[in-house]
């Protein structure tokens, strides 16, 4: 059996988390920030915000591992520059065993930076003559890319990522604004130019969504919350506190879900989506819960009865003033008639009677019969199948002679009525 993997709070996000979220020192404890927090203002180009961090994992400083790292990270998605995804190769890299010191036998620390530095990066000389014609085929490759003379893949190939970064076109087309520290979210509009949604929420309304939501979300987020679940309140017939409750984490979910997406974390979003569609079926928050409401219809008394009784029970025959029509004098005819049949003797009683006699007298032909079997055991004889069917017949003429005395009282009733 697989062993569970150990939980690990993390002191900014204050999220608790599997231990694959942090990393770990050379000591075997994890970091006191998951991953994400650890690399969150990390700039790839920048080594004054990592390599505070490289000091406090006790790994040496190698620019050439890193920027290689860097550039393939940035070839790859240079929107997103690889903070966190760098950062992790990178300290994955320093636990290979060429990053090994071979007297000692130990992984190199940050107190070996200058000297492996020194091992791996050999300074090549450069005469000025070089740098200078450098410099002029670079600036050679830009103008023919911003002249359109070579593509974009061409010009990535051609140009070193570093001198791409610093003339600010890495991946811009002629005509385009600069790619600045800002230059991937010029195209988007920023927070503070978006009115705030929570502006004119007063303490009052923030106390009653902390205490509903939690507090843990921003205001924008509990007025987002807030208009998801009137949504739904107005969409569904929603009562109970279960449903409600069920409402509200449907909710939540629904929030963090579009996070997800919007952030792309793909696998975080399939598995919110997941967990979403299981709280809409459960509770039956769905439009085909919706449209067998809408199709709803009274089908029997029972249903009836009992919409009157919701909507404000019987109506007294006083309050009522209508002309009748057709329909409501065949229900007047058909009460009078079921009225007449059931309180006025109409022959019922006597089919009745005649009706046990017949089944009585069937009952004791045949325990005659079964008896007579038993004493003489003989054969059936035709003498006696004669006696059956005649009996049979005379039964026929009694039942006609029932029947035609009730059919005279029904058409003498009749005719009085009419």
């Amino acid at each position: 059996m697989a062993e569970a993997k150990k939980k690990y709070h993390c002191e900014r996000c204050k999220k608790t988390m599997s231990e694959t979220k942090f990393y770990t020192y050379r000591n075997g404890e994890k970091v006191e920030l998951c991953k994400d927090c650890l690399a969150a203002h990390v700039d790839t180009f920048d080594p004054e915000t990592f390599v505070w961090i490289l000091e406090k994992m006790d790994v040496p400083y190698i620019p050439s591992v890193w920027n290689t790292l860097r550039d393939r990270a940035y070839m790859q998605d240079p929107k997103k520059r690889g903070g966190p995804a760098v950062l992790g190769k990178y300290l994955a890299q320093m636990k290979l065993k060429q990053w090994v010191d071979k007297e000692t036998g130990q992984p190199y620390t940050w107190a070996d930076t200058e000297r492996v530095r020194a091992m791996v990066e050999v300074p090549e000389e450069t005469s000025p003559e070089d740098k200078a014609e450098d410099e002029a085929r670079q600036q050679e490759i830009q103008q023919m890319y911003e002249n359109g003379s070579i593509s974009e893949a061409e010009y990535k190939t051609l140009m070193p990522v570093p001198a791409q970064v610093e003339n600010n076109v890495a991946f811009d087309f002629p005509g385009a604004e600069p790619a600045g520290d800002d230059a991937f979210d010029s195209q988007y509009m920023s927070e503070d130019a978006l009115p705030d949604p929570a502006a004119d929420l007063t303490d009052e309304d923030k106390i009653y969504l902390a205490m509903k939501w939690g507090r843990l979300y921003k205001p924008n987020e509990w007025v987002a919350l807030e208009k998801n679940y009137n949504e739904m309140m107005s969409s569904f017939d929603i009562q109970d506190a279960d449903s409600i409750n069920t409402l509200i984490l449907q909710c939540k979910t629904n929030l963090k879900m579009n996070q997800a997406l919007d952030c792309g974390d793909i696998d975080g979003y399939q598995k919110l989506s997941r967990v979403s569609d299981t709280l809409r079926k459960s509770a039956k928050f769905t439009a085909a819960q919706n449209k067998d409401k809408d199709n709803e219809h009274i089908d029997c008394v029972g249903v009836l009865v009992a919409t009157c009784e919701r909507l404000g029970g019987f109506i007294p025959n006083d309050l009522v003033d209508f002309k009748e029509d057709m329909i409501d004098k065949s229900i007047k005819d058909t009460r009078q008639y079921l009225y007449n049949l059931v309180t006025k003797d109409l022959g019922f009683g006597q089919q009745i009677e005649n009706y046990l006699k017949k089944i009585q007298l069937e009952h004791d032909n045949m325990k005659k019969e079964v008896s007579d079997d038993e004493e003489e055991e003989d054969e059936l004889t035709d003498e006696n199948i004669i006696k059956h069917y005649e009996r049979i017949e005379k039964e026929k003429e009694l039942d006609s002679q029932i029947d035609e005395h009730s059919n005279a009282y029904e058409r003498k009733d009749d005719d009085e009525w009419l």
